[in-house]
């Protein structure tokens, strides 16, 4: 069959269920954390507070990741791995901030060492971060050579100083479902992963998942 499109004339793109499935997925997490941003952002307009301002700018950084990642080599997709990944992923963006004057220190310091630390994760993997357990590559430097998973790491430490910051009864089990979650997510992760020789020999090298000497 003979190509009619002449010299010179590029290819156009093929559109797929599973490109769509993949694109309306970025999307939505974009506008979920836009959404949750603008939350925060209107709170931050009428209070100020640090801990306000540092989820604005950690949601945008997400949203903007998400609209750019890059398609995994192999992702789990069975409705264990996407329930885990909705509660871990959307659940947190129900935390909202109480009517508290100011932030309490303690929560300050550990949102902000938190965020800073969740955004230089999320820069570093650039168009590698994602959501569900795929595989695109092993990341082996910076904060992986701590832990095996600092990403979920530092928002754990953010999301518990937002909290304290912002207590409520909501806040406290958005909170406790969302931390369940990411440990189930963390397992699924390394399911999949641990189907490749080099994060076989990555796990070996750095022992904790987490946090060290706990989990």
């Amino acid at each position: 069959m003979t190509d009619d499109r002449g010299p010179g004339k590029a290819r156009a793109p093929v559109i797929t269920s599973a490109g769509l499935r993949v694109a309306t997925a970025n999307v939505v997490l974009a506008l979920l954390s836009l959404a949750f941003a603008y939350a925060n952002l209107r709170s931050f307009l009428s209070r100020p507070r640090l801990s306000v301002v540092l989820v604005v700018g950690l949601e945008v950084v997400i949203a903007v990741l998400a609209i750019v990642r890059c398609e995994p080599r192999k992702a789990s997709t069975s409705m264990w791995a996407w329930g885990t990944t909705l509660v871990g992923t959307y659940g947190i963006l129900l935390l909202r901030p109480t009517a508290a004057a100011v932030d309490v220190p303690a929560g300050a310091v550990m949102q902000a060492f938190g965020t800073a630390g969740a955004v230089m994760g999320a820069l570093s993997l650039n168009r590698c971060f994602g959501l569900l357990p795929a595989f695109r590559g092993i990341k082996t430097t910076g904060a992986y050579r701590v832990v095996r998973h600092p990403l979920y790491a530092a928002y754990f430490i953010a999301q518990v100083g937002y909290v304290i910051s912002n207590p409520s009864v909501r806040n406290a089990v958005v909170l406790v479902l969302a931390t369940l979650a990411q440990v189930a997510r963390i397992l699924n992760e390394e399911r999949l992963l641990s189907e490749y020789p080099e994060y076989s020999v990555y796990k070996a090298r750095i022992r904790w998942r987490l946090v060290p000497f706990i989990f």
